[in-house]
């Protein structure tokens, strides 16, 4: 009797560490297991931080205020001003201004690069007529840390999702922890906050989780406990089957290798 609740004990731990469509599935219906999130509007667009970075051209005809506004030789010793890989960007100072030649000190701590775009056009037509300026973040990357992967990724367009975000590190892996992913967000007030999600839920798609955001910390465990890593129930079965004879094979060498009274 006690080999055989031995034998389920073991079959059942084995089952619990195989993974299952339940798993691993996205975009599950809420249920018992899998929670459902309140619909939430899309949020607000990304507001420049102390230390981002700002890559701003400014668009004319006239030549020598492309000179000027456009190339690091035309200004003065600005050292918040660097020329990167061709991009002249701009490095926000910690009381959140940026100085932009000729125009000097300008504020662009929580604005997005619209406002900011704005802002200097309105002030650029004491020098330039019939210009237009180009803002944009350089420093727009996010992070992901899996049990199968990592690394930094650039976000390409104005509102990635979390599965394109996901999708550019190759997806999590079989055994990734999907019910418990976090996010590691920079507020703009210069504190972090934590959210945590099940990435299985339908109701993502309409939740503030769903929209990923410039230096973003996306992190996912491996299943608690996941040691034996076995892929379906077929491989439980055949796993189950083989430790149960490897088990009594050795059951019969030791019982020979036990002199008989």
């Amino acid at each position: 009797m006690k080999k055989v609740l031995y034998f389920f004990f073991f079959l059942t731990l084995l089952c619990s560490s195989c993974v299952t469509p339940r798993r691993t599935h996205y975009l599950q219906e809420p249920d018992y297991a899998i929670p459902s999130y309140p619909e939430s509007s899309v949020p607000n667009d990304y507001v420049v931080q102390f230390n981002d970075e700002l890559y701003i051209r400014v668009i004319t005809l006239n030549p020598d205020s492309k000179k000027i506004f456009n190339n690091s030789s035309g200004t003065s010793e600005d050292v918040s001003s660097v020329s990167i890989k061709g991009l002249f960007t701009y490095t926000v100072y910690e009381d959140g201004t940026i100085d932009f030649p000729y125009i000097g000190s300008i504020y662009v701590e929580g604005k997005n690069t619209r406002e900011i775009k704005k802002d200097i056009e309105t002030k650029l037509k004491d020098y330039v007529k019939d210009c237009s300026v180009e803002v944009n973040l350089v420093n727009s990357y996010f992070s992901l840390l899996t049990e199968s992967t990592s690394g930094r990724y650039p976000i390409k367009k104005e509102k990635m999702t979390i599965f394109e975000a996901l999708a550019l590190g190759g997806d999590l892996g079989p055994y990734a922890d999907r019910s418990k992913v976090k996010i590691l967000r920079q507020l703009s007030d210069g504190g972090n906050v934590i959210k945590e999600f099940d990435l299985r839920s339908k109701d993502v798609l309409n939740s503030d989780f769903y929209y990923i955001r410039p230096n973003d910390i996306i992190y996912v465990k491996a299943f608690d406990g996941q040691f034996f890593k076995l892929n379906s129930f077929l491989t439980v079965l055949s796993t189950t089957t083989s430790t149960i004879s490897f088990g009594l094979l050795i059951y019969k060498i030791v019982d020979l290798c036990i002199p008989k009274k």
